[in-house]
């Protein structure tokens, strides 16, 4: 699956990058990010990564979260937690999905929390899908090295399957997705739909709407030029 991404937001220790990275290559995996580290002692995460010294030395440092999973077409978070109102699969089910969206040229990244709270609501909001681990229900966090492991193995497992690659069009990344919410938020708190004291009470439904119907590139692109033509069009009006 080398259209997979994994990325480890906030990580907070050395040790942890270091065993992820081991897992994934384990696994078959190399593309990892760390969105905004809180640490930076990499050769202390050297110690742990056996070899995958390689995947260290080419590994991408991301400012912040939105711009690690910009390039991605369906962007998993990965949590404990079911929060409400947002589609929430089981690992294995979300990697047949991941399967079948890197067949037909996507991108998928997977997105971990640091190893002190996980992923927030906020954080989650760049997600497209919610993944849960299953647990037994007495202890439901796990070690963000493990989490990492379980994802990665889940992939190579998938990767070893045959599969007959899918025609679709070149699917919509979340960098197009995020700038089309955004021009839908303004545009509809300037047209009086959006309560803009809470525009994304009402927006959160249209983005769900939206990552369910897994629009192309050129649907995004279609539905942002529309609304582009609707920002104009209100603004003339008497």
């Amino acid at each position: 699956m080398s259209r997979v991404s994994f990325v480890l937001d906030k990580v907070r220790h050395p040790d942890n990058l270091g065993s992820a990275l081991r897992a994934m290559k384990n696994s078959g995996l190399s593309r990892i990010i760390v969105a905004d580290p809180h640490t930076h002692d990499f050769e202390r995460a050297r110690k742990m990564a056996t070899d995958a010294d390689d995947l260290l030395d080419h590994l991408r440092v991301a400012k912040d979260l939105a711009s690690a999973v910009e390039h991605g077409t369906m962007v998993a978070g990965t949590t404990s937690r079911a929060p409400e109102g947002r589609p929430t699969l089981l690992l294995r089910e979300f990697v047949a999905r991941a399967s079948a969206e890197t067949d037909s040229g996507g991108e998928v990244v997977v997105v971990f929390g640091n190893e002190q709270r996980g992923l927030s609501d906020a954080e989650l909001d760049h997600c497209h899908l919610v993944v849960n681990i299953p647990t037994a229900p007495a202890k439901t966090s796990i070690n963000l090295a493990q989490s990492v492991m379980l994802a990665a193995h889940e992939c190579f497992l998938a990767s070893l399957e045959p599969r007959e690659p899918l025609e679709r069009p070149p699917p919509a990344n979340a960098r197009l997705l995020e700038t089309l919410y955004a021009k839908m938020r303004s545009v509809l708190v300037e047209a009086d739909f959006l309560n803009p004291q809470n525009p994304d009470a009402i927006l959160s439904e249209l983005k769900r709407l939206l990552e369910r119907a897994s629009p192309s590139q050129r649907e995004a692109e279609l539905l942002l030029t529309a609304f582009r033509h609707l920002e104009r069009a209100l603004r003339v009006r008497p």
